[in-house]
């Protein structure tokens, strides 16, 4: 049976949720617009870019992580927390690699990089993920 874009979201969410990679954030999985707009915490955004109907179901579904920005003491500007991000992407990394789903096979569509979320002084790193769901 073939499952719609809203199903496989709500895979990934509960996929996500269960996750090493929520544990670790100070925040909560959220699906796409789901987050709330004044979140300052690290939040996990999980939503479905594309799909194919095919023999094998696949597609991309793409996980934003976000990431407060740090305070430099001496000036006070807010800037990338560099540490926090290198530590959330090899978390995301394993996500795909270590997985033990049994219905989707994981695989990384690039490479997780961090961009800045304009207007709120936090980053989010951008992960694509693309999979294949496996059915009997």
């Amino acid at each position: 049976m073939t499952k719609t874009e809203k199903q496989i979201e709500r895979d990934f969410f509960e996929f996500v949720s269960r996750s090493e990679l929520a544990k670790a954030v100070t925040g909560k999985v959220y699906r796409k617009g789901m987050r709330p707009d004044d979140s300052c915490k690290e939040d996990i955004v999980v939503k479905f870019l594309s799909g194919l109907d095919e023999q094998v179901q696949s597609g991309i579904v793409v996980i934003n992580v976000y990431v407060p920005n740090r305070v430099i003491r001496k000036t006070g500007k807010k800037v990338e927390d560099i540490e926090r991000v290198g530590e959330l992407e090899e978390l995301i990394l394993s996500f795909v690699e270590n997985n033990d789903n049994n219905e989707y096979d994981l695989s990384r569509d690039g490479t997780p990089k961090s961009l800045e979320a304009e207007g709120i002084e936090q980053h989010f790193i951008y992960a694509r993920i693309k999979f294949k769901r496996i059915t009997s």
